[in-house]
């Protein structure tokens, strides 16, 4: 797999035509999980996705739009159009050397902007293939892995799973379940610190590191599977023969 502990001639001649970039985030994440909860599992997701692919590896941007969370202890934020151009560039960079398939995995779910700019490059570069796969969903048709699916948004019983599964040694024993009586949407309109008082938004008690794995393992095989079949639809659709695209 390429990536950055290559020199830069090694990477000339691996030549790799895919990339895979992610972006993750640092933020609070309750009295039980590490502020950098977001960026360390996409970056582990991220290299695991980009070595089964024998692409790029290009590890994840730590920050992103964190802001719902307020002056939190720890929590930093990029604004929208910050990370709108961050994404860009780091695109027209890899553009530059010849990366023209690129798969941007999104570790935190209140980077909306992403899909305009995905859009927007998509649309100005003809040559460019760059996509989102969703991976919050894998398995969707599975028997349910977490007991507290649909209902959790931030800090519960799935992500804490998943560090406990890669990186127990930083997950506290203090897990409040703790899910408000609201909507999601109340993240636009207060910091969560107003929502929960533990800035919980689920069951972490429910966790274990077994739910991780499986959920890790579920999610890698999804990915995997998914990201080859939308670059060739892509280029079907692109190439302008979208009847090849299989149903």
């Amino acid at each position: 797999m390429p990536d950055p502990f290559m020199t830069s001639p090694e990477l000339a001649s691996a030549r790799p035509d895919t990339a895979v970039i992610a972006i993750g985030a640092i933020e609070q994440h309750g009295p039980h999980l590490p502020v950098g909860t977001d960026f360390l599992w996409i970056q582990q997701l991220s290299r695991r996705v980009a070595d089964g692919l024998g692409a790029y590896w290009v590890p994840a941007l730590p920050f992103s739009m964190s802001e719902c969370h307020g002056p939190t202890a720890g929590t930093v934020w990029l604004r929208p159009e910050t990370l709108a151009e961050v994404v860009h560039d780091l695109v027209g960079s890899l553009q530059a050397q010849g990366i023209q398939r690129i798969v941007l995995l999104n570790g935190h779910g209140g980077n909306f902007v992403l899909e305009p700019v995905i859009q927007a490059l998509n649309a100005a570069h003809p040559e460019l293939r760059l996509i989102m796969p969703t991976w919050y969903a894998a398995g969707a048709d599975a028997p349910p892995i977490f007991e507290s699916a649909g209902l959790e948004v931030h800090a519960g019983e799935s992500e804490t799973s998943t560090q406990l599964s890669f990186n127990p040694q930083n997950v506290g024993n203090e897990r409040p379940d703790y899910i408000p009586p609201v909507g999601r949407e109340f993240l636009d309109y207060a910091f969560i610190e107003q929502l929960s008082p533990w800035g919980v938004w689920g069951n972490p008690s429910k966790a274990t590191a077994d739910k991780g794995h499986r959920s890790a393992a579920r999610t890698l095989e999804h990915l995997l599977r998914v990201i080859p079949q939308t670059f060739a639809t892509l280029d079907a659709v692109r190439s302008g023969n979208i009847s090849a695209v299989a149903t």
